[in-house]
Formats: structure tokens, C-alpha cells, sequence
């Protein structure tokens, strides 16, 4: 089965129609209730689908029991739910024709042993469909020109401006991030704010690549623990700084 292309993909997640939120929660003080509330906050104009079979409907959206049941695949799907579920529903997800899921879990390769395992695991079940992946052990993703924020960090201001940043811990797209965007004085705006987390598979080069053909950003950081792909991450920053 043929991969979505990877900037068709990020499009999808940067700009949906529709959002499914996998794990959705009413309580917006808990991880995987914060994006459904953000969305509503923002007035997300497209279509919104919380997943979870305990309840029928969360804050006035309809609830779905199950991936199956949703009425189209999403653009983009949101996953809040433990690790050790996340390798049956992105299977459901790539089923369901979902062309890219950011995934929040932790507790794979990022603390070796058995979640490696799982990370392997679940590498195989994205290369056997056609869906792309942020993640896992992501926070999320920021999108300013369509108000749309697709992450548990409870960004109170997003002002939004000409940088894009990705990083691979959360820290840099999230409270860093957060922290810049409050700020009363020498304030910056932000264009996109991706987490790559372990990178199983859309990685740095995949952001850079995109980033330098987005015009809304003027100006990319990206924040790395690891080269996934040196030689092509060096040849896509020479590219990018001819114009960013």
C-alpha cells in the first residue's frame, strides 16, 4: 500500500476538515480532554469526532464508540489514550483510510526495554498501511493561520507570526513555546509549533521540507536530541537558508 505523501499528509494535519479525537474526554482538565476543548474554544470550523464508548456525547459533539462507526475517515486524528492501545487503533485508524494521526502516549522507545518493543510494533502496523504518523511521546501541534491547536498544553495566547519551530521534546513546543507567546514585551509570533517526539516516523527533514515551502513562516527553529537522517537534514537546511 502506497504512503500518503508526506506533504499531502502534513496538510492534512496542519489544515482538516474533520478531526477525530481518539480517547476524547469531557474533563478539559485532563490530557485527553483538552483537545476537544480547545477546538470548541477556537471554533474550529470543520468537523470534530470524539471517540470514546462511554459516552454519547461530550460537550454538545456527538461521541462515537469506535473508529468503525465514525461517518468518513478524518483528516487528522488525534491519539489520547494509553500506549499499550495505540498499536490496534492507528491499525483502525489506517483501515479507516486516516491519512495522519499525532500520537500523545509515552512509554515507548523513549524508555527502552518492552516499549521499545512496542515502538517496533508499531512502526510495522504505519508501514503496512498508508497513514502517516507525528510520535508517539508528542504533545501535539499548533497551526496559527487556522486557529487550530491540536495538543494538551493549555496555551492561553497564541500570537500568531512567522515562526515555525518543531522539536522533539515536548518542552521546546510546549512550555517554551507557551512562555514566548505571553510575554507583554519583544513578543514573537508563531506559525506552526509541531512536536516530533521519538520520530517513528515524520521526522525533522519531513518539517524542514515542508517549513521552507510554507509561506506563513519566515523563520525555522528546530530543537533536536537526534539526527534521524543527517545527510538529508543538512542537504534541506542548506536548501531552506536561501530563503528562510
Amino acid at each position: 500500500m502506497m504512503a500518503y505523501n508526506t506533504t499531502d499528509a502534513i496538510n492534512c494535519m496542519l489544515y482538516p476538515t474533520s478531526i477525530a479525537i481518539v480517547g476524547a474526554s469531557p474533563n478539559p482538565n485532563k490530557l485527553n480532554g483538552r483537545p476537544l476543548h480547545f477546538l470548541l474554544r477556537d471554533k474550529f470550523e470543520g468537523r470534530i469526532y470524539p471517540v470514546n464508548p462511554r459516552y454519547d456525547e461530550i460537550d454538545g459533539v456527538k461521541c462515537y464508540p469506535d473508529i468503525a462507526t465514525l461517518p468518513e475517515a478524518p483528516d487528522m486524528a488525534i491519539v489520547a489514550i494509553p500506549a499499550q492501545q495505540c498499536r490496534d487503533v492507528v491499525a483502525q485508524l489506517g483501515r479507516k483510510g486516516c491519512p495522519v494521526a499525532v500520537i500523545f502516549a509515552s512509554g515507548f522507545g523513549e524508555i527502552g526495554g518492552a516499549g521499545s518493543k512496542a515502538q517496533d510494533a508499531l512502526t510495522t502496523i504505519i508501514r503496512e498501511s498508508a497513514m502517516r504518523v507525528v510520535g508517539p511521546n508528542s504533545v501535539g501541534l499548533v497551526s496559527a493561520p487556522n486557529k487550530l491547536v491540536g495538543s494538551f498544553v493549555p496555551f492561553p495566547k497564541w500570537p500568531a507570526g512567522p515562526v515555525a519551530i518543531a522539536s522533539q521534546t515536548g518542552i521546546f513546543t510546549g512550555a517554551y513555546v507557551d512562555a514566548l507567546a505571553a510575554q507583554s514585551t519583544q513578543r514573537f509570533g508563531f506559525s506552526r509549533s509541531i512536536c516530533l517526539g521519538n520520530k517513528i516516523d515524520i521526522d525533522e527533514v519531513d518539517f524542514l521540507e515542508y517549513a521552507t515551502d510554507d509561506a506563513a513562516s519566515r523563520v525555522i527553529a528546530i530543537h533536536l536530541e537526534s539526527f534521524k537522517r543527517p545527510r538529508e537534514f543538512l542537504a534541506a537546511a542548506n536548501l531552506a537558508n536561501q530563503d528562510k
